[in-house]
């Protein structure tokens, strides 16, 4: 039952993360091609909204894992939501991130960017599912 729980909480996670970069795409692409200007800044909004599905789901992995499984969504949600995203804002202006999944963002602080490089995205991903594997595996067994 605890693989089966581990199973399905990483798929809903992963299309969560996914379903955040398009409508990130698209509502930033909107937001630059506006002519309207707006000084809210929305992001607070974007990442209460994940802190609330990240305590819902991962309710269910701290039960069954712990508590640290949180700290191995959060380093899964990178690769997934910034690939698509960069993807989607791509799709919809070409050009804005030519390497499109693989790319790196251009707009965030320098400090911050080089945390998402495609690389550091997907040594992330690696080191959260093989923790949770580990987990699994070697101390739940």
């Amino acid at each position: 039952m605890i693989l089966t729980t581990l199973i399905i909480t990483n798929l809903l996670w992963i299309i969560y993360s996914i379903t955040e970069g398009v409508r990130e795409g698209f509502y930033w692409n909107y937001e630059n091609k506006s002519k309207r200007v707006c000084d809210f800044n929305i992001n607070p909004v974007f990442n209460l909204q994940r802190i609330i599905v990240l305590t819902l789901m991962g309710g269910f992995l701290v039960h069954s894992l712990g508590l640290f499984s949180l700290p191995c969504m959060i380093l899964m949600f990178s690769f997934f939501h910034n690939g698509t995203y960069y993807y989607t804002r791509n799709k919809l202006q070409s050009g804005v991130y030519p390497k499109g999944w693989f790319d790196e963002s251009k707009s965030f602080p320098p400090f911050h960017t080089s945390l998402y490089t495609y690389k550091k995205r997907t040594i992330s991903l690696i080191l959260g599912l093989a923790t949770q594997i580990f987990v699994y595996i070697f101390l739940l067994s």
